[in-house]
């Protein structure tokens, strides 16, 4: 069974350069969240939050800004967040969304305050939401709901982490992103990527791993195929999704590689930013 409930109110309230935070009850599952912004006349939409922190146990497991989660969410079909100017809710979920199986969608459920063999457990989970310095009059309200069920035994799970990185490209080119982290506790395996260019496109999408080419695409059938599948593509991104046909258990496996990498061609001087889904254990 599954329980849809308003989370306890944000330590502070909105106001310009500040930081809102949820501290969320411990002792249940979490398959996602729904961040809700209102107002009236006060103009407050999701670019009011410039950056999104997940953390657990204090340690963050996702940061993305408001506007790029809304596109990752578009992108796997869900409903737009913004309503209005003043009124959005943005989902901010765990669950693998538009796979086959129930089981592959909830496996990466955020499982709070059960203990694995060793002892380690999810006991503190918070949401951080920066505000922005200015774009907005008034005091704002966001409020936050989630949707849970029971814990499982056996520990915290699998974990979706996503971490954002930035590099700069001096000219149109072909580079290759080859320093992400991989093999720890937390990036097992990537289950895909989100490349944002700052200007101009990117194309010819490969991976590599131990010099062997895994996956390689132009951006036009890249994003055809992704059509075909269970994702609807989104204007200014380049997405390498392993889940992109509704299959939860083909991500990559960067386990004990000496060489993981991504290359691909910049039409233009640019900086991309680089959101990498990952799945891994809970950190120590």
């Amino acid at each position: 069974m599954r329980f849809d409930t308003k989370m306890p109110a944000a330590k502070s309230a909105v106001a310009p350069s500040s930081t809102v935070t949820f501290v969320l009850p411990i002792g249940r599952r979490y398959h996602g969240l729904q961040l809700k912004g209102s107002g009236t006349g006060l103009s407050f939409g999701l670019d009011c939050i410039t950056e999104i922190r997940i953390n657990a146990n204090s340690k963050p497991i996702q940061r993305f800004s408001a506007l790029d989660r809304n596109s990752f969410n578009l992108f796997d079909g869900m409903e737009d967040a913004r309503i209005d100017d003043d009124n959005f809710t943005l989902v901010l979920p765990f669950d693998r969304y538009h796979l086959g199986t129930k089981a592959g969608e909830e496996e990466t459920a955020l499982n709070t305050g059960s203990a694995d063999s060793t002892g380690k457990s999810i006991n503190y989970l918070s949401v951080e939401c920066d505000i922005a310095a200015s774009g907005f009059t008034g005091t704002p309200l966001l409020e936050m709901w989630a949707t849970q069920s029971e814990s499982l035994a056996g520990g915290a799970g699998t974990i979706p982490y996503i971490l954002k990185s930035t590099r700069d490209y001096a000219s149109a080119a072909t580079y290759e992103l080859s320093e992400l982290p991989r093999g720890g506790v937390t990036t097992q395996f990537v289950d895909r990527v989100f490349l944002k260019p700052s200007t101009g496109t990117l194309d010819n999408l490969e991976v590599y791993a131990n010099q062997t080419l895994l996956f390689q695409r132009k951006a036009a059938l890249n994003e055809l195929i992704q059509r075909n599948g269970v994702r609807i593509p989104q204007a200014g991104f380049y997405v390498i999704d392993r889940t992109e046909h509704g299959y939860g258990g083909d991500p990559f496996d960067v386990r004990g590689l000496d060489d993981w990498r991504i290359r691909f061609d910049t039409s233009a001087a640019m900086t991309v930013t680089a959101y990498t889904h990952y799945l891994g254990g809970l950190a120590d």
